[in-house]
């Protein structure tokens, strides 16, 4: 009864500092956990509103890595990243600190496990076991009971406190026995001679125990790199005994007969983050020449959280995590599953789809995105900050081709824009080598656009390490450079931030834009980039002016004018910058209808691979916006290049890219089916994205859970376009549901509610102020008032857009939105001859359209013409002095009823196969 109204009394703000300076605060604040419960599930979980989102097991995670990968638990906050197994008789703590970087070789190299920590206990027979992983509050949790006496275990990372705190309990006073074993992963005596292995991998360390502290601490040699983690263990009751070995290493502490103990951990190295010497100097050992050992630094760590009350940790914890967590929820009305996670994932692979699975991927991708990305400390990498080997796969790094770039996709929509900030740092330190190599760029390939004032702006490469700048990839095009400060354009578009805009933003753009309007060259009129990649296809085909880098380019020209008219800023760059976009050409349509991706090419996969896992000719589409509902003849080509991009044999992160790219288009159900395929295919038991098939490897990539994340706030909400759709491409799979918080371009918290498809109520909360323009079908006739409920002055556009001024703070909420009567697209959409030489149309009739309207493109226009109205019948020939000139041309039919709605658009795409023979034609 005395825990049950402890229990009772843990919200209370008074009750809980009272306490907290108490001695007896970890045994008061201990949560009482059911049998087969993980504790903390039913407190910090169930507490929330919501869902409670948890992953949740009956087993411990096997003991090698390949239960690493894809059986522990991630903690993380930004500074390490961990991983729990959850074993019984022996706990492992894997423990990643992301600046413990090896020799950059071929293949080899890249970041290193910091440390492997082991906590032994007596415990041989266990029963009720569980462990958990509780998003809402971002703790995992074991127990279990073992001969008549129930042992919890909580783990967290704090960000505040920069330290991983654990919590050991017995419910038998005096029954808790443990001994802490951390050790060093990977030790190498260091091979720089000229003789030998040519590596360069080396690294030394020592464990030593002290009293009550453990110190890990050694070097990393080809950097010079030096690392410390100190292991404080603070029991209550029992006795503790410090260990070393002969020779004064391998140190550990063992605790007896203790009821509880709490153990903290703190890791560093000496790595400066925002330096610049990092890149820039030439020789290895001189990177981190004169910058601080990390000893003043962990060890400041651990004496402030020590100084502190593990409750008075936690909920320091809990409010930082829960203030970035709690901004968005997701409900798709689902009942929390009975089952465990690696179950559910199971099921998933069977085939059928549960809408709470659907909801814990989507978190457990902000969770994650929360957990690697935090201001202090480097940028989420390929593994975002969680890595087990002595070789990380592709070493780890920041890969700029598509990776890093979907490493934040969910930063902006899920509305956790502040994480960039890591980037933002790491940009500043590669800053002035990226200036030289622009430099180095220019002199290569083009020196006639060398600045005769030195100023050449910067360019990016693809590979990327923390030493070590991004150099030109045979691979892929300098695009992403441009297509890296599309991420910075969204940081402002998404707050509305003019003091970022003006100190980091805009320049960061305009320096960009500095070098590629010297790189791009005038080939026949057009200004094209040369030498020219499409990211890993093609063998790596050179060329000029492939898709990649047109539209990036395009996307980071377009927005610095942009920029400069919000700044009334009158750089010189800027006019020719207008000038040099229209002949950027970032758009050719190709003999199959699609969006080429290589100017030579002709029929779809004429070059390289069809079914390539990178889709870089389609970045307009997304995360660009040059192709939308503004560009229909584009967004229709986009689709056929979709369409052939295929789903199969991809890794998880090209499914993520997939999807959000349908959702652009306005198709839920295809991105939903990507999705699926990820869950049932790529996540792993503990939801890590699997690079590879989950049936057939294990291979872990953070990016597709953070593609995922994105392309399901993409499918919720979308404002590329300067107005805000709310449920734009929701799926069939999700009938019911709401959310809250979701971030749309403007600076606009929106939050929707639907039922059977469609939306009762929206509400948008203005961070900013300014025009709220909002798209949604039938919205013109529904009710808009502030939450308060006063009355609005609203601008109707149409039947489906309307347009509010607001004030910064306000909340306006819809409701009453009429339910729109859907009209079937048009089926069977096919060309054929007509006797007067021109082109037949034939389509199958759609109940209940009463009539058809016909559009035309021509050539690589973006937009359609209207050529017919009133259509009543099911053919019309097109025999205009337009077609007949033409080469190739793309229509779309729509059918309209009776009320005046009207269907999606179907299409069908027409090449001219010789002169005399106008009938080959595809169709979508």
């Amino acid at each position: 009864m005395f825990r049950a109204i402890l229990n009772g009394l843990q919200g209370n703000a008074m009750i809980k500092k009272i306490f907290a300076a108490t001695a007896l605060t970890g045994l008061l604040w201990a949560p009482v956990a059911l049998a087969g419960q993980a504790p903390g599930a039913q407190g910090a979980a169930a507490a929330r509103p919501g869902t409670p989102l948890r992953l949740w097991y009956d087993l411990p995670a096997t003991n090698d890595n390949d239960g690493w990968v894809s059986q522990s638990l991630p903690l993380g906050n930004g500074y390490m990243g961990v991983n729990v197994f959850g074993g019984v008789g022996q706990e492992r703590l894997q423990i990643t600190e992301n600046s413990l970087v090896d020799s950059p070789a071929d293949k080899i190299g890249g970041l290193n496990s910091f440390a492997e920590v082991f906590l032994d206990f007596p415990h041989a027979a266990p029963a009720h076991y569980s462990r958990d992983l509780v998003l809402n509050s971002s703790t995992a949790h074991v127990s279990y009971d073992n001969e008549g006496v129930h042992f919890t275990r909580e783990y967290f990372t704090s960000y505040p406190d920069k330290v991983l705190v654990i919590r050991l309990q017995a419910s038998k006073p005096g029954a808790l026995d443990f001994t802490l074993r951390p050790t060093i992963p990977y030790l190498t005596e260091f091979r720089r001679a000229m003789e030998g292995p040519q590596d360069h991998r080396g690294k030394h360390g020592t464990v030593a125990a002290t009293g009550d502290t453990i110190t890990l601490s050694g070097t990393m040699d080809y950097y010079d790199i030096k690392f410390e983690g100190l292991f404080k263990v603070i029991p209550q009751g029992g006795t503790m005994r410090a260990m070393n070995d002969a020779q004064g290493g391998n140190g550990s502490i063992s605790v007896k007969g203790a009821t509880s103990a709490v153990i903290l951990v703190a890791a560093g190295t000496n790595y400066p983050i925002a330096d610049p010497r990092v890149f820039s100097a030439g020789d290895p050992r001189d990177k981190l020449k004169g910058s601080a050992g990390p000893h003043d630094k962990v060890s400041g760590y651990i004496a402030a959280a020590a100084a502190r009350s593990y409750a008075d940790l936690m909920e320091r914890h809990e409010a930082d995590y829960t203030r970035l967590f709690d901004r968005v929820n997701l409900d798709l009305r689902a009942p929390t599953p009975a089952v465990t996670t690696d179950k559910m994932v199971d099921a998933e692979r069977a085939g059928s789809a549960n809408p709470y699975f659907d909801e814990l991927a989507f978190q457990f991708g902000r969770y994650l995105l929360i957990s690697s990305s935090r201001s202090g400390a480097l940028p989420p990498n390929l593994q975002g900050v969680w890595n087990v080997y002595q070789d990380a796969p592709w070493t780890a790094g920041y890969w700029h081709n598509v990776n890093q770039q979907m490493n934040y996709w969910p930063a902006f929509n899920t509305n956790l824009p502040e994480l960039f900030d890591p980037y933002l740092d790491l940009y500043r330190a590669y800053l002035p080598a990226q200036r030289a190599s622009a430099k180095e760029f220019l002199t290569r390939y083009h020196p006639a656009g060398l600045a005769a004032d030195g100023d050449n702006g910067w360019a990016l490469g693809n590979s990327m390490r923390p030493f070590e700048p991004a150099g030109k990839a045979a691979h892929s095009g300098l695009g992403t450079g441009p297509w890296t400060t599309m991420l910075f354009w969204d940081y402002y578009d998404f707050t509305r931030d003019r003091t970022l805009l003006g100190r980091v933003v805009y320049p960061a753009m305009l320096s960009q834009a500095n070098f590629l309007s010297r790189f791009v060259q005038d080939i026949d009129g057009k200004l094209l980039a040369k030498p020219s990649s499409s990211p890993e296809n093609a063998d790596n085909l050179q060329t000029a002016g492939t898709t990649f880098d047109q539209q990036t380019i395009y996307e980071n020209h377009r927005n610095t004018i942009a920029a400069a008219q919000i700044l009334g800023a009158h750089d010189p760059l800027i006019a020719k910058l207008k000038a040099q976009l229209p002949k950027l050409d970032p758009i050719l349509i190709g003999d199959s209808g699609q969006i080429k991706e290589y100017r030579e090419e002709t029929t779809y996969g004429s070059i390289g691979d069809p079914h390539h896992r990178h889709m870089s000719q389609l970045l307009g589409l997304y995360p660009g916006s040059l192709i939308n509902t503004n560009t229909p003849a584009w967004l229709d080509a986009a689709k056929v290049s979709l369409e052939g991009r295929g789903a199969v044999n991809i890794p998880g992160w090209a499914q993520a890219q997939r999807m959000e790219s349908w959702a652009r288009t306005g198709d839920g159900d295809k991105a939903y089916a990507h999705y699926h395929y990820w869950m049932s295919h790529h996540a792993m038991y503990n939801l890590w994205n699997n690079h590879r098939d989950s049936r057939t490897a294990k291979l872990f990539q953070v990016d597709g859970n953070f593609g995922v994340t994105a392309g399901v706030a993409e499918m919720l909400l979308q404002s590329h376009e300067g107005f805000i759709a709310p449920l734009p491409a929701l799926p069939q799979a999700w009938p019911n549901g709401s959310y809250r918080g979701l971030l749309a371009r403007g600076a606009f918290e929106v939050s929707a509610d639907w039922s059977n498809g469609h939306a009762d109520r929206i509400e948008v909360r203005s961070k900013a102020g300014g025009p709220l323009k909002l798209h949604y079908p039938g919205i013109g006739g529904s009710t808009v008032r502030t939450k308060a409920g006063d009355t609005v002055t609203v601008r109707h556009l149409g039947h489906d857009d309307i347009s509010v001024e607001t004030v910064p703070g306000q909340a306006y909420v819809v409701t009453a939105i009429p339910i729109m009567e859907k009209v079937a697209p048009v089926m069977g959409l096919a060309i054929a001859a007509d006797a007067s030489d021109g082109l037949r149309l034939n389509w199958q009739s759609s109940a209940p359209a009463i009539s058809y309207t016909i559009d035309r493109a021509i050539g690589d226009s973006p937009t359609y013409e209207r050529i017919a109205t009133s259509q009543t019948g099911t053919s019309f020939v097109d025999s205009t002095a337009a077609i007949a000139k033409a080469t190739r041309a793309r229509y779309r039919v729509s059918a309209v009823s009776s009320s005046g709605s009207e269907s999606p658009g179907a299409s069908v795409f027409w090449l001219r196969s010789t002169p005399t023979d106008p009938l080959s034609a595809s169709t979508r």
